[in-house]
C-alpha cells in the first residue's frame, strides 16, 4: 500500500465511521514518509519520549489525529516487504493518549491493535488494550510508530510541511466513485532519525566547540541564575535553523492568536 493509497485508505475508514471524519475534513494527518526500521531505533525514540515526562504536547490538543508510514520491519517481523503503519491517536480527557494501530504489507491490513499511552512526570507507559489478527500472526510482535510520531512534533528543526489535497485527482477519483486524497503534512521521519542515531563530537574551531554533525538535543530542565525552572524543548541541531519551533508548539501560538 503505497501513501496516496494510505492516505485514500484513511478516507475510507471515516466514511465508515471508524475514524472521525474531522480528521479528514481537517487536515489532521501526517504522512511521515518511508525508511528503514529497526529495534535499535525504536528503543531510541522511546527513550526521547520518556525523557519528555509529561511534556509531550499534542498537535491539535483534545481532537483526534491520524499518521501514516511505511518501514521496514524485517528484523521484527521477519516480513521483507515495508510495513505500513495507518494510525489514529485520540487523545483522552484523563491525559492519556489511545492509539489505534493498523499494520499491513501491500494492500493487506495484518493487524488492529489499540495501545494507551501515559505521558507523566514518571516518563510515558504503554498498555496493549486489544488485538485484532489472524491466528497465524498472534505471534508477530506488537508496537505502535506513535512514540516516533510525537517526538517529531514536539522537536525543534524537524521538517513538517503541509500539503493540500489535490483538487483535479480529487474530482477524478470522485466521479470514478472512489475516496478523494485528503490533506496531509509531509514529515521527513527518516531525517530524524538519522540525526537521533548519529553520536555527537565536538570540534574545536578557534575556542569553539562547533558539532558540524547533525543531531538531537535532547529536551531537558534548566535552571536559570534566580533559581527558575523552565523546559528546554527537543531540537535537531545542524540540520536546519534550530530556533525554529516545533509543530506544536506553532500550533499552540497559532491557536493564541485566533
Amino acid at each position: 500500500m503505497k501513501e496516496h493509497r494510505s492516505l485514500i485508505y484513511l478516507s475510507t475508514l471515516a466514511a465508515r465511521g471508524e475514524i472521525p471524519q474531522g480528521v479528514i475534513d481537517e487536515g489532521r494527518i501526517f504522512s511521515l514518509g518511508q525508511f528503514e526500521n529497526s529495534d535499535e531505533q525504536s528503543q531510541r525514540v522511546s527513550t526521547v519520549v520518556d525523557g519528555l515526562r509529561e511534556h509531550v504536547g499534542q498537535p491539535f490538543d483534545k481532537h483526534p489525529w491520524a499518521f501514516v508510514l511505511s518501514g521496514s520491519s524485517f528484523e521484527r517481523t521477519g516480513i521483507r516487504s515495508p510495513a505500513i503503519f495507518i494510525e489514529l491517536v485520540t487523545p483522552q480527557e484523563d491525559g492519556s493518549v489511545v492509539v489505534d494501530t493498523r499494520c499491513g504489507v501491500k494492500d493487506r491490513i495484518l493487524s488492529r491493535d489499540r495501545f494507551v499511552f501515559r505521558h507523566s512526570p514518571d516518563g510515558t507507559t504503554v498498555n496493549l488494550r486489544n488485538d485484532q489478527r489472524p491466528p497465524e500472526l498472534a505471534d508477530m510482535p506488537r508496537c505502535s510508530q506513535y512514540p516516533l510520531a510525537i517526538a517529531i512534533l514536539n522537536t525543534r528543526g524537524c521538517s513538517v510541511s503541509l500539503k493540500r489535497a489535490p483538487s483535479l485527482s480529487n474530482k477524478r477519483l470522485v466521479r470514478k466513485g472512489m475516496y478523494p486524497t485528503p490533506a496531509r503534512y509531509d514529515v521527513d521521519a527518516a531525517e530524524y532519525l538519522t540525526a537521533l542515531s548519529a553520536k555527537r563530537k565536538n570540534n574545536d574551531c578557534g575556542g569553539t566547540h562547533a558539532s558540524p554533525i547533525p543531531h538531537l538535543r535532547r529536551a531537558h530542565e534548566r535552571i536559570l541564575a534566580n533559581g527558575q525552572r523552565i523546559w528546554v524543548s527537543s531540537a535537531l541541531v545542524n540540520v536546519r535553523n534550530q530556533d525554529d519551533v516545533s509543530f506544536v508548539e506553532k500550533r499552540k501560538a497559532y491557536r493564541r492568536t485566533e
